[in-house]
């Protein structure tokens, strides 16, 4: 799909899912991102407490909150923007 289908829509309840109706966050994408990738990578599940091991029971909020900023950076243009640029550097 490469259109909103909430752009579509007259009801202003979804406004915040329409092209433009959200503001990226992109440092902190990359931070939910390293927290994925070192809870998935270190030595333990995060059972043993300590302090710089994240706990797997974290993980469901991590991967949402990656979900919720990916789509605020898909739905805030930036990444249209970097796909252009891409586009016209070939």
């Amino acid at each position: 799909m490469n259109s909103n289908p909430a752009n579509d829509l007259k009801d202003t309840m979804w406004h915040f899912l329409k092209d433009g109706g959200q503001k990226e966050n992109i440092p902190a994408l990359k931070e939910y991102v390293y927290d994925l990738i070192k809870a998935t990578t270190q030595k333990d599940a995060g059972q043993r407490g300590k302090a710089e091991n994240i706990p797997w029971s974290h993980l469901d909020m991590i991967m949402f909150s990656i979900v919720c900023e990916a789509t605020a950076l898909v739905l805030s243009g930036r990444l249209d923007e970097l796909e252009c640029r891409d586009d016209n550097e070939d």
